[in-house]
């Protein structure tokens, strides 16, 4: 059995691994516990030609050189798996007698060199020819995988498939452009991702909560557009220029807002990934929001986590990062200015910044307070 939370913890690895494939290795190791397996190996390969690439968890990946290519095509379990759909399980016995694998020069040369005797399989994504298959290995000591070992991994099943479309659509953190690097600085920021055509594919919660305000965007048949009319013709044109390569550094611009408050700061990347994944993905546009008028910053709680300030020293370096005067912040909590500039004092000298600009900037890379929305990530 898996625990509750066990499984939670499971599920929410697999949405991360989306984001940063290394992370499938500990998503198939958690699996493989769960099962009493051993070796691990996330197979990405063309069924015909037995090319591709992998990951591999518990055992070196140089023991996996000679896979691609020579054994991969003498795998007589791949005959069995070309006509499966993705989201098939498949246990070695159960798709090919076991004793005409132990038979063979794949189980002989390859599996047995390596320990391996039971696989159980996990096709999480196919395309024609193209497959991705999680393999969870037992060594001959431990026996054949059981059916109420698929059955127990049939729950998380759905979600590797989800996350795997996710990769597709979104790059993997590794390797990008400066300009998604800038991006996933500002994580916690608003962030969209779109297509060369404009078409919406991602929004994390902070920009859900921007769209969901239309006061300034408005999204139309999936394409990210302005409500300004000037602003939206100037916007279609920075994305098609990021997504056409014409503008390599990105470019920046600000979007009006119908309510009247300041506009939204825009930071328009293109972003090409420099390496292929295991579920490459195409060129994106990746925009980063700002909202000069947000009441945002670090929350108290975590400055006083983070740097040990007390409250009254929070709630002061709080409202500088909103940009704040100290007269206003002397007022709003209604302290001498005296009080403020020792407070100031104190905080500077708990964050190790030696000025106000310097603390300013340290505290705009901290991860914003979490707003009360129940607004949830849009992943197409």
């Amino acid at each position: 059995m898996i625990r509750a939370e066990e499984a939670a913890g499971l599920t929410g690895l697999i949405y991360d691994a989306a984001f940063d494939e290394q992370l499938w290795v500990p998503v198939m190791n958690r699996m493989a516990d769960a099962v009493g397996g051993g070796v691990t190996a996330l197979i990405r390969k063309n069924l015909a030609t037995g090319q591709g690439r992998g990951l591999f968890g518990r055992i070196e990946e140089a023991q996996f050189t000679d896979y691609f290519g020579r054994f991969a095509r003498a795998n007589p379990l791949t005959h069995a798996i070309i006509p499966l759909p993705a989201g098939s399980f498949l246990i070695d016995w159960q798709v090919l007698q076991k004793p005409d694998l132990m038979r063979s020069a794949y189980y002989n040369d390859f599996l047995l060199r390596r320990d391996i005797h039971g696989v159980l399989g996990l096709m999480v994504w196919r395309q024609g020819a193209e497959a991705a298959i999680i393999n969870l290995t037992r060594p001959p000591s431990m026996g054949e995988f059981l059916p109420e070992h698929a059955e127990l991994l049939a729950q998380f099943m759905p979600h590797m498939r989800r996350a795997v479309r996710l990769a597709e659509q979104l790059p993997t953190w590794r390797g990008q452009s400066a300009g998604f690097d800038a991006a996933l600085a500002a994580w916690h920021a608003a962030v969209l991702v779109l297509d060369t055509a404009g078409q919406l594919l991602y929004a994390n919660a902070a920009a859900e909560r921007i769209l969901a305000a239309r006061d300034g965007f408005h999204v139309l048949y999936g394409v990210l557009s302005a409500s300004d009319p000037r602003a939206a013709s100037h916007l279609e044109a920075k994305i098609r220029a990021a997504a056409q390569a014409r503008a390599p550094a990105g470019a920046s611009i600000a979007v009006p807002r119908s309510s009247g408050r300041r506009p939204y700061a825009v930071d328009i990347a293109p972003c090409r990934p420099e390496h292929t994944g295991l579920f490459p993905s195409p060129a994106r546009v990746v925009l980063t929001i700002a909202d000069l008028d947000a009441n945002d910053g670090p929350g108290n709680e975590a400055l006083s986590n983070v740097f040990g300030l007390t409250l009254a020293q929070a709630s002061v370096a709080t409202m500088i990062a909103r940009g704040r005067s100290l007269r206003e912040i002397a007022g709003s909590l209604g302290i001498s200015l005296y009080t403020v500039r020792r407070h100031l004092a104190d905080v500077m000298e708990k964050t190790g910044t030696n000025s106000q600009a310097a603390l300013v900037l340290l505290l705009s890379r901290m991860p914003k307070e979490p707003a009360s929305s129940g607004a949830t990530a849009r992943r197409h």
